[in-house]
């Protein structure tokens, strides 16, 4: 099965370049992990290469952390 092409593009302007070999690409709303962190996407193109939208999911337990101490 050859891979699908895509683009992941960061809120911050930057971007990579990537391919689905054994997967489907996520479809909005999903989440997928990459740099480290989760990242749900938010808007997707429906032609190849797929342009994907992504912002970072919060981390549940700094913000629980935060709600704690009775941070912002």
């Amino acid at each position: 099965m050859p891979g699908r092409l895509f683009e992941i593009r960061y809120p911050n302007g930057d971007f990579e370049m990537s391919a689905f070999t054994q997967q489907r690409p996520p479809e909005i709303g999903e989440t997928l992990r990459r740099r480290g962190k989760l990242w749900r996407v938010v808007s997707k193109t429906n032609d190849e290469p797929f342009v994907m939208r992504v912002e970072p999911v919060p981390d549940r337990r700094n913000a629980a952390r935060s709600e704690a101490r009775g941070g912002v």
